[in-house]
């Protein structure tokens, strides 16, 4: 699958700035994300808010509603111009039909066996992750696009030390196009920063053993 239109590759610094801000956000860590906000200016303003509103996919709304608390003061702080809120129409269908386009994407092969462990834990569960999770929050449509989007949940998992998820996202920012040495180093970069360093390496040591050995 490609996406739509020109896509711009995310560079080292850019990629390392998004994953901070996930971390940050997604720990509710106002100090950390003020300072993330300070590293970040090679992240557009529009692509901030879309990465702060995803918080909420895997913080909840507290932190989430807490991180646009602290970004609205940083920016006017800053005097930096805030980028536009979107509000979008979709619903339904639409939602689930784009939900599953982006994780079939995302996932790769590994699609089909993470619906069934979903579907054995809760059916809902499967529902809600393709309508919710990637319908209606990862697979928003404009920027920014599901590279910067994964790398802003790599952060996200890090802080929250979410192995099994963290994998599965590390795994699918190189399958919607981030370079291997972009993530592995904005990836073990932010996991030093929440002592995660060791569970990373070892995530992505992993992933190098899978395409050694024909597929990721």
């Amino acid at each position: 699958m490609s996406a739509a239109g020109a896509r711009v590759p995310v560079g080292a610094e850019e990629a390392t700035a998004i994953v901070r801000l996930g971390a940050a956000a997604a720990a509710g860590d106002a100090v950390r994300l003020a300072a993330a906000l300070d590293g970040a200016s090679s992240v557009e303003a529009d692509d901030i808010e879309e990465l702060l509103l995803q918080t909420y996919l895997f913080a909840g709304f507290p932190r989430t509603i807490n991180a646009f608390f602290t970004w609205q003061a940083w920016a006017s702080r800053d005097g930096r111009v805030r980028g536009r809120r979107r509000i979008e129409q979709a619903e339904g269908e639409d939602l689930r039909g784009r939900g599953e386009t982006l994780c079939r994407w995302v996932y790769g092969d590994h699609y089909e066996p993470l619906q069934i462990r979903l579907n054995r834990l809760h059916p809902e569960l499967a529902e809600w992750t393709l309508v919710e999770g990637y319908g209606k929050v990862l697979g928003r449509p404009g920027r920014p696009g599901p590279e910067r989007r994964e790398l802003a949940a790599v952060g996200a998992l890090i802080a929250l030390d979410a192995g099994r998820q963290l994998a599965s996202h590390l795994r699918g920012a190189l399958h919607v196009g981030v370079e291997r040495e972009v993530l592995e180093r904005a990836a073990v970069a932010v996991a030093g920063e929440w002592g995660a360093e060791a569970t990373v390496s070892a995530l992505l040591a992993e992933l190098g053993a899978a395409a050694t050995g024909g597929g990721e």
